[in-house]
């Protein structure tokens, strides 16, 4: 179930098919909505007008850490585009404004790492339930792709055995792409790697002293000193 401020736009209600509530405004949020790992909120702004108005009247800075502190997952959500003009400023209808692009880039790095929340972007209204519900997806899931190496790929279909063995010497610690390949010119089978010697590692040119012990600790005693 999605809550939303009263004062959103009821186009973007029906999208959603959110509920209005006021408990919205009391944590910041234009949107708020329950996920598997906890409560997003989403404060939306539309740039420019909406974005240089809720700075100028002080909207921004009390609803920024009502939202930081209110939700699990809170976001800035900037809807539409930034237009610039040849000397940088940001415009409205065609007029320039005192904002430079470099001034607004700060600003939403001051959001992101100054307040801890994530700026995300919309195109425009027709496009913010898309991102709306990608958010709520996203963190009803479990995400570990970075914490895994990727499956074997050969570079023309069916890996080679080359290609194997390179794949098989990259899960060793401390060994990437070009070690692995030198490791598989001189160690073509794995048998032969474990019953390599320090000094046939350290051998090695690119290789060095401290790797080629921390990679033979790591075949003969399964982890590294």
């Amino acid at each position: 179930m999605i809550l939303m401020s009263p004062s959103e736009p009821v186009e973007l209600r029906k999208a959603l098919q959110a509920i209005n509530n006021p408990l919205c405004e009391e944590k910041g949020a234009d949107i708020l909505a329950p996920t598997g790992k906890g409560l997003l909120g989403i404060q939306r702004k539309g740039v420019p007008s909406d974005f240089l108005a809720s700075l100028e009247d002080g909207r921004l800075a009390r609803e920024l850490p009502l939202l930081s502190n209110g939700v699990d997952f809170p976001v800035l959500l900037i809807e539409g585009t930034f237009i610039y003009g040849r000397d940088d400023h940001l415009q409205i209808d065609g007029r320039p404004t005192r904002y430079t692009r470099d001034g607004i880039t700060n600003l939403l790095r001051s959001v992101s790492y100054a307040q801890g929340i994530s700026v995300e972007h919309s195109g425009s209204l027709t496009e913010t339930p898309n991102v709306v519900n990608g958010l709520v997806d996203y963190l009803g899931h479990d995400h570990v792709s970075l914490l895994k190496r990727p499956k074997l790929q050969g570079l023309w279909g069916k890996p080679t055995i080359n290609e194997q063995l390179c794949y098989f010497y990259q899960g060793i610690q401390g060994v990437g792409v070009v070690l692995a390949h030198s490791l598989a010119k001189e160690f073509p089978s794995p048998a032969d790697l474990v019953h390599a010697s320090l000094d046939d590692l350290k051998a090695l040119p690119q290789i060095g002293k401290q790797r080629a012990e921390r990679i033979y600790l790591f075949l003969h005693e399964g982890a590294l000193k």
